[in-house]
């Protein structure tokens, strides 16, 4: 490994030790320590966003924070920080609701995502700054952090979906593939037919021809058979003249 991949590998592991550390004092419910990332990490004009609020400068977002730390008994269980090279970190962690005014066996944990997003605070330097702040929960970890609910929505609602959209794939599979069973039968008809067309036009011409040849022979012999019979009349008509002359048996006698 060169001096220069090394220095590179020794910031990457810096640069994550920092991250984490930054993420672990954010979330955690000691308000020195947030207290300290809000300041030297934050910018003035960060922006928080979560799917039921949004609000924009770094003493809005303390507030937020403070409000968050009294409701709740215990602080947030980080999961799992992802950090990449554009500048985006990316925390799942679980949070763990539990308001002060109720019961403590009262807890419900739903899973969130976060993402830290990060700029230089100068362009040439290497101080980097959250700017912005987006926080992000689905409705399924919502469902699923309600006791009853979560039991219903896993072992009920998503069991019967299943059932209904394989049945109805099943149905419109089915359906699909008999439509392109009777469009093949469709199209093979269709082929039938014209090729039957194509024969019949073809065996009508060739009827017609052959009507037509048929014709024809039948003049040539009427008009055979008819040259022949006005020779017939007309040997009939005009015997020829012997040379010798009339017969002797017609002659008179001297």
């Amino acid at each position: 490994m060169t001096e220069v991949e090394t220095e590179r590998t020794h910031f990457d592991m810096s640069s994550n030790d920092l991250i984490r550390s930054i993420v672990e004092d954010l979330f955690s419910y000691s308000s020195l320590r947030w207290e300290r990332v809000l300041q030297y990490y934050f910018f003035e004009d960060v922006i928080l966003t979560t799917p039921i609020l949004s609000t924009e400068g770094v003493n809005n977002v303390h507030f937020v924070y403070t409000l968050c730390q009294a409701l709740n008994r215990q602080a947030p269980t980080i999961e799992n920080i992802v950090f990449d090279t554009r500048r985006t970190a990316v925390v799942h962690l679980t949070l763990n609701v539990s308001p002060c005014i109720l019961p403590s066996f009262l807890r419900l944990r739903i899973p969130v995502v976060t993402t830290l997003h990060f700029r230089k605070t100068e362009p040439e330097s290497g101080l980097l700054k959250i700017y912005h702040q987006e926080d992000s929960w689905t409705l399924e970890g919502l469902l699923q952090a309600l006791p009853l609910i979560s039991f219903w929505y896993t072992h009920i609602f998503r069991v019967m979906m299943g059932l209904l959209m394989t049945t109805l794939g099943d149905l419109l599979d089915s359906a699909l593939g008999h439509a392109q069973k009777m469009s093949a039968r469709g199209r093979e008809i269709q082929r039938q037919s014209r090729d039957l067309a194509l024969e019949l036009d073809e065996y009508r011409a060739n009827l017609h021809e052959n009507y037509l040849d048929r014709i024809r022979s039948w003049r040539q012999e009427q008009h055979t058979t008819h040259h022949h019979e006005n020779s017939f009349d007309t040997f009939l008509l005009y015997p020829a003249s012997r040379q010798d002359g009339p017969s002797s048996r017609y002659q008179p006698q001297q």
